[in-house]
């Protein structure tokens, strides 16, 4: 159930199609006591419901994203990545394959001559159980990673995505799963600068019309559980009139 938390606090920025919910709640839906995560990047996500119904049946959780180079693809490690390329004119060249330095990419293509050479790829339209088909044997071929490859480390600070924990030199630190989040986005942009916006999207969704203020509110009390100085950051550095990102080492 943690890991369902997990995406669920990014699923906020996702298009998720109007009728999931209700058939996840069907009666004849069976608990899901283990689940794997898909994330699908298409500039048309509702063209995808029906597939996207089909994987939550099997225990999927997915996350939605419109474009590849969404700062959250760094923060979902660990996952098969499904890229929709069927609005791609044949001559064009192919889109860069999203990537977060552990996940496969399965390209939904038109036709094969679609497909980039070397690449995992499956005909869309087509039948759904072919998707999964390849989605399961993408599974096989990468297996999951394990806990410790999962976290996120910097300096003394271990974040642990699969039991949502963080510890500092050695000992936990209790935060808010606003302050988690934050922290996680932070770390997982690896020096890049978050803006205010950035993270109020990634955190509260594209829907949230809260001032950025309430990033500052929530850095604030982050700092101070990490016994971070703002004058002198160790950890969570600001940039001014952007937002944050990591101190330098």
């Amino acid at each position: 159930m943690q890991e369902r938390e997990e995406i669920g606090s990014l699923n906020n920025t996702a298009v998720i199609p109007d009728n999931l919910s209700s058939q996840l709640t069907a009666d004849d839906q069976g608990f899901c006591e283990i689940t794997n995560r898909i994330l699908i990047i298409s500039p048309r996500p509702a063209s995808l419901r029906a597939l996207v119904a089909d994987l939550a049946e099997k225990c999927y959780d997915v996350l939605l994203l419109h474009h590849a180079d969404d700062p959250l693809l760094s923060m979902v490690q660990g996952t098969i990545i499904v890229m929709d390329r069927t609005l791609e004119l044949p001559s064009a060249a192919p889109t860069p394959w999203p990537s977060n330095g552990t996940s496969p990419v399965l390209a939904l293509v038109t036709s094969a001559d679609s497909a980039a050479p070397g690449e995992e790829w499956v005909q869309w339209p087509g039948p759904i159980e072919e998707v999964i088909r390849k989605i399961q044997e993408l599974s096989s071929k990468h297996p999951a990673l394990t806990d410790e490859t999962l976290n996120f480390v910097f300096k003394e600070i271990i974040l642990d995505p699969s039991r949502m924990t963080v510890t500092r030199s050695g000992s936990k630190v209790d935060l808010t799963k606003t302050e988690y989040d934050l922290l996680k986005a932070i770390i997982a942009a690896d020096g890049k600068v978050m803006t205010r916006q950035e993270l109020m999207n990634g955190i509260w969704g594209e829907q949230y019309f809260g001032g950025s203020n309430a990033v500052d509110v929530h850095i604030r009390s982050l700092r101070s559980k990490l016994h971070d100085d703002p004058k002198e950051p160790r950890y969570i550095a600001t940039v001014r009139g952007a937002g944050y990102r990591l101190a330098d080492q």
